[in-house]
């Protein structure tokens, strides 16, 4: 298991602070959770890819498979190295 704190991307730029715990994480695979309070996002922030920044550097790119106030389920795939100063 996956856990850690980074931060989410979503379409419109808004950036939210997040926990995450991921289950399954291999290089091209991975299954987990987003710990994160949605209760004051429109919904359809979801509906397009998210794009998570791991606290070590690392950042995955994401869909929402499921969502309440208090968490996201989610799927998604490693990126490349990014340059967040980019």
């Amino acid at each position: 298991m996956l856990n850690g704190i980074g931060s989410i991307t979503l379409r419109s730029g808004r950036v939210l602070p997040v926990h995450y715990q991921f289950g399954a994480h291999e290089d091209h695979h991975w299954v987990g959770y987003l710990i994160v309070e949605t209760a004051h996002t429109d919904p359809s922030e979801f509906s397009f890819k998210v794009l998570l920044h791991c606290d070590e550097g690392r950042a995955v790119e994401l869909a929402v498979t499921n969502w309440t106030d208090r968490y996201m389920s989610v799927v998604g795939r490693l990126l490349p190295a990014l340059d967040r100063a980019a």
